[in-house]
């Protein structure tokens, strides 16, 4: 019988183990290279320095146990390691995009977004903005990745082999998501300098896939954490006279009907340097002469409604949870309390009202469980009533008018605006000779002109509606409160580099406008706050005394004496909020006011 020559003849098993063994080292040290590169916080230049070298392991490990799944379902070396390294490209391009707009690295909680694809991608798409060549390289990508499904198998996986890597690489990245003590012991917090409240910094320090894992251990569905008693009660103590006085009060008054809007976005654009002062928000403007409005600090910045969202809703400073960041994402409680349990249970009608989809922020589950009975999503809005590329506010307004009526129970309406949301970079069919109306700062160059543009257009319908709304509330027979403002500035960043403020202070840092108007009591006050002091006030403003909580807030917003600035407040504050997120508070306030209700509203 004739023999093939040894260099034709099959490969022996020790041979295609070492062929194996080589291609997957080079996908690995192909992947270590694309994270030492994409990662801001692994310096490439130092790579030959210990400390660079083993942050670098930190963060590739956990792309270890995804390559060795793929590894195992394909028994393809190129392609899974083509397919981990376009999961990691997406990765580090999210956070690039997230840093870029926000100013905040990824986090876990914005993978959880796409638990529900369909909401998260019709939102986020409108940020992306695919050129021919971008096309391009797409198309490329596909077929490249299409060619390598041509590879030929693994023989070394033939049989049990790939189950059981496959076994393996869930095990171990099981362990991994859970923080095992061996990992944990690896990734040390203290030692890396990872802090959860102080992200951009922290993955600075870490890397984006060690921060997202550390952020994962330290933050994730932990619930909300235990309080510093002694902090709370050195702060009730502190305000003792005052908080006592809050809560004796009473009110004989009828309930009023409470319709708050959260406007998307909305902030008083004559902050920056040469823009015209005496323009824009004329219909927010004339109302601040007939209630109480002024500058509101909000927890967030360019993004991140579900944040102040958060802090009017429970009353509860977002800083006191700990470093988390989505509430709605990462708490998992089942029953809020807050203004709307609050207002359940002296009889209100609660509905709150968001032109989004209902699932956008896990709020379909949220709403029932901060205690509002109806939530009119996006569904109820036709399509025919977008302006730009999301619901009109106008759309909303008649909305939050419909829902009121003169009879029966007091009615407590919550809308949040969508109009106005980002991206600013471009805007279908708006009125192109209103665009060209507006006046601009001769600074800008084109591209912020047209970012700018875009949006004080659409400022202009939010201020409008405002007006409108406050004008139909005011002609009830009905008392109604109405409490309006901005949930965070726009994401202008070209207009905020090009401009800058007048007060010196950078675009993170500044407030945006509030409002709050009584039909039955039209007179002016000025207050700065912040956003989780509203509710407190909101309630003192509609004759509601008796939830201890939201008494102490109002208190403290119009105490001369507090500033929530000071560490030893901010300790006690943070406290409190948690204690009452916890259902705790009712035994601190005993021991630190003699309040004698305690079968009273929490």
């Amino acid at each position: 019988m004739n023999t093939l020559p040894a260099h034709f003849a099959a490969p022996s098993r020790r041979t295609l183990m070492l062929r194996t063994g080589a291609g997957a080292l080079g996908c690995v040290l192909l992947v270590a290279y694309l994270v030492a590169r994409l990662d801001p916080g692994i310096d490439a230049a130092q790579a030959g320095t210990g400390g660079a070298l083993w942050l670098l392991a930190l963060n590739l490990l956990p792309a270890l146990p995804l390559f060795a799944l793929l590894l195992a379902l394909t028994r393809r070396v190129l392609l899974s390691g083509w397919l981990l390294l376009l999961a990691l490209a997406g990765l580090y391009a999210a956070n690039a995009a997230k840093l870029g707009t926000l100013q905040m690295p990824l986090l876990p909680a914005d993978l959880r977004l796409f638990a529900e694809p369909g909401p998260a991608v019709a939102l986020l798409s409108q940020y992306l903005h695919v050129d021919a060549m971008r096309w391009v390289l797409i198309a490329l990508g596909v077929g490249f990745t299409a060619l390598l499904f041509r590879e030929r198998r693994l023989a070394a996986l033939a049989g049990w082999r790939a189950p059981a890597l496959g076994a393996a690489a869930l095990l171990m990245g099981l362990s991994l998501a859970n923080g095992a003590t061996p990992w944990k012991r690896m990734y040390d917090a203290n030692a890396l300098g990872f802090q959860p409240w102080s992200l951009a910094e922290s993955a600075a320090r870490t890397g984006l896939i060690g921060s997202l894992l550390l952020y994962h251990w330290e933050i994730g569905g932990g619930g909300v954490p235990a309080a510093d008693r002694e902090a709370a009660l050195a702060l009730l103590q502190a305000h003792a006279p005052d908080l006592r006085a809050g809560l004796a009060a009473t009110s004989t008054r009828e309930l009023p009907d409470i319709v708050v809007v959260q406007s998307e976005s909305l902030f008083d654009p004559a902050r920056l340097r040469s823009v015209l002062s005496g323009r824009w928000l004329p219909e927010y403007h004339r109302l601040t002469k007939k209630g109480s409005s002024g500058e509101l600090t909000v927890p967030t910045f360019v993004g991140g409604t579900i944040r102040t969202e958060f802090e009017v809703l429970t009353g509860a400073p977002l800083a006191s949870l700990g470093g988390i960041q989505y509430p709605w994402l990462e708490l998992g409680v089942d029953e809020y309390p807050g203004l709307a349990r609050v207002l359940g249970e002296r009889g209100y009608r609660r509905t709150a009202i968001h032109p989004n989809s209902s699932a956008f922020w896990n709020r379909a589950r949220t709403y029932p469980a901060l205690g509002f009975e109806r939530f009119i999503d996006s569904e109820s809005f036709p399509p025919d009533q977008i302006v730009g590329l999301f619901i009109s506010d106008a759309a909303m307004t008649d909305r939050v008018l419909a829902e009121l009526s003169d009879d029966g129970p007091p009615q407590f309406v919550f809308a949040i605006s969508m109009e106005n949301h980002g991206p600013f970079d471009w805007r279908p069919n708006l009125d192109a000779d209103r665009l060209a109306r507006l006046p601009m700062p001769e600074e800008l160059d084109d591209g912020a002109r047209l970012w700018f543009g875009n949006y004080l257009y659409l400022l202009d319908d939010a201020d409008r509606e405002l007006g409108r709304l406050a004008r139909a509330l005011q002609q009830r027979k009905r008392r109604t409160l109405l409490l309006f403002y901005g949930d965070h500035l726009p994401g202008l960043a070209p207009v905020y580099q090009q401009l800058g403020f007048d007060d010196g202070r950078e675009a993170d840092q500044q407030p945006v406008p509030w409002l709050l108007l009584d039909s039955a009591d039209p007179r002016p006050h000025r207050l700065d706050t912040r956003s989780w002091m509203l509710p407190g006030l909101l309630l003192q403003a509609a004759g509601i005394h008796d939830d201890r909580y939201f008494s102490v807030l109002a208190t403290l917003a119009r105490s001369a004496d507090f500033d929530p600035d000071d560490p030893a407040s901010l300790a006690g504050l943070h406290a409190l909020a948690r204690l009452q997120l916890r259902g705790e508070l009712g035994p601190v306030l005993h021991a630190s006011l003699e309040i004698a209700d305690l079968n009273g509203p929490r």
